[in-house]
């Protein structure tokens, strides 16, 4: 007797797999403690985001050009435009978790509809109405009634959910070529367009104006941006589902073709330094020579040109906050991409690592000088800021200080708990991201938070110089003794050696 499990049924079972999965996870006990500080982060994200919404609200009380629905109709683009670029930090493409369940007696096209739904459903778009909902409150509901304020959340809310969409289908492209960049840099271009077509006060007049007409239609009870809405979300899961569908398959069918090898690097300059030497070889080939760490290296490299471009020719970033984030970010950028995941792609050949002990206590070394000599890229790039007058040089270098010293100490301790392989040249349909790394986030919350405060804090006390004189001492500090504190990494990995080798064979890709 044959039977067919419906559709919905299939969908179902595979989101309660999902739950059932991390659960069960080695990694649980361990990610059940990270997650309760994850979620105290979110709590206190949220009250942040109301008290925004009251001093938004008590603005367009007082306003008297824009009704208060209008006023969120206009601000819609810029939290949509933040909301998608925060996405990059956490969320996965739905392809990039599918590949366990492509053996099952299943179309694949259900596997993504899984973790389309997933992805819609998830907690995480709900945050932003923790803005929305006490902002309609005080200023919308006693106004305009409650139809209208029903009109205006689930008009938000599905613009949101169709945001996540489009991430997805951005992050899957981008992943797949660099050159996808093109795609959202022009959808945002155009979408702001006012802004630098005309004078930068009329251009942002003409932008409030354009984005509060759908403001206007509900006031006047109309059902019709609810009904874009609807069409936009539609839109975008229907292109996001082909996306997937067909980069997923092409993934997993495509035959393996072996590329011939004209010249051979072997960077001979590093046989001096011995045993390291070697070792610093076979980082540099391993990120050049393998398709994901070198696309991670390339969008780290944009990423910094485009916002040190973005500094120089505009004057948004230039309070003294947004020069520390930024001054900090670009250097600690390629750390938190590639230093994050450290020993993942020496999962897929550990074995033969583990046969000498100190091969371990070579490559951290090796990983901690390269990463290091890494940072003169983000220092050239940002020299241009120095140059218009912007950023002053000693800043530029107690900042690359302090993110070779502190930073890389913080982000290098992830040697200890990884345990994931990251395949070298499958990026979507690899089952990394199955079991989120709690510590993780963590880490990646203390290397981006814990300096920016440290700097606002030092610069209220005094002034900027003796700022930065003291992020670069504590650099310093942490430089000189990387030999001490590599080795503590080095002993507490080797005492969870087994449970880490388990951990990276049973994750490493066929």
């Amino acid at each position: 007797m044959n039977y067919r499990i419906k559709r919905f049924d299939a969908i179902r079972i595979l989101l309660k797999h999902r739950r059932m999965a991390e659960r069960r996870s080695l990694e649980f006990g361990k990610n059940k403690a990270a997650k309760v500080v994850v979620f105290i982060s979110m709590a206190l994200m949220a009250v942040y985001l109301m008290a925004a919404s009251v001093i938004f609200a008590l603005i367009a009380n007082d306003s008297r050009t824009f009704t208060a629905t209008e006023i969120l109709c206009a601000t819609l683009p810029f939290i949509l435009t933040f909301d998608f670029f925060v996405r990059f930090l956490a969320q996965q493409t739905p392809s990039q978790i599918v590949k366990p369940y492509t053996l099952l007696p299943l179309p694949t096209a259900v596997g993504i509809d899984a973790f389309i739904t997933s992805s819609l459903i998830n907690w995480g778009n709900a945050l932003w109405l923790a803005l929305i909902i006490p902002y309609i409150i005080m200023s919308v509901v006693f106004s305009y009634g409650a139809l209208v304020s029903i009109n205006l959340i689930l008009f938000s809310y599905i613009l949101i959910l169709a945001n996540s969409q489009w991430y997805s289908i951005a992050r899957t492209l981008i992943n797949s070529n660099l050159l996808w960049w093109a795609l959202p840099i022009g959808y945002y271009a155009l979408a702001f367009s006012p802004l630098y077509i005309c004078d930068a006060e009329i251009g942002f007049d003409k932008l409030v104006y354009f984005y509060a007409n759908a403001g206007t239609a509900i006031d006047s009870h109309s059902l019709l941006p609810l009904l874009l809405a609807m069409a936009i979300l539609a839109a975008t899961i229907a292109v996001n589902r082909k996306i997937q569908i067909t980069f997923v398959k092409d993934e997993l069918f495509k035959t393996k073709t072996v590329k011939e090898i004209k010249t051979v690097r072997n960077y001979g300059f590093l046989e001096k330094y011995g045993k390291l030497g070697s070792f610093l070889q076979l980082e540099i080939k391993l990120t050049l020579r393998n398709k994901v760490p070198k696309k991670a290296l390339l969008f780290d490299s944009v990423g910094v040109v485009f916002i040190s471009a973005i500094i120089i020719t505009s004057d948004i970033y230039d309070s003294q906050g947004m020069t520390n984030f930024w001054g900090l970010y670009n250097f600690i950028l390629y750390g938190s991409t590639i230093l994050v995941k450290v020993m993942g792609y020496e999962g897929n050949y550990i074995d033969g690592l583990m046969t000498r002990r100190e091969n371990i206590l070579n490559i951290l070394k090796a990983k901690y000088y390269l990463m290091s000599a890494l940072l003169i890229v983000p220092f050239l790039l940002m020299l241009p800021v120095v140059i218009s007058g912007k950023w002053s040089l000693f800043m530029l270098v107690s900042y690359a200080i302090f993110t070779m010293g502190f930073q890389y100490f913080v982000l290098l301790q992830m040697a200890v708990y990884n345990k994931q392989t990251i395949p070298l040249n499958q990026k979507l349909t690899n089952n990394n991201g199955a079991d989120n790394n709690y510590i993780q986030m963590i880490l990646m919350g203390v290397i981006f938070i814990v300096p920016n405060v440290m700097c606002a804090v030092l610069q209220s006390v005094f002034s900027d110089n003796v700022s930065y004189s003291v992020m670069l001492t504590i650099g310093m500090v942490f430089i000189a003794t990387h030999n001490l504190w590599l080795k503590n990494i080095y002993k507490r990995l080797m005492k969870r050696k087994y449970i880490n080798m388990d951990g990276f064979r049973t994750s490493r890709q066929s």
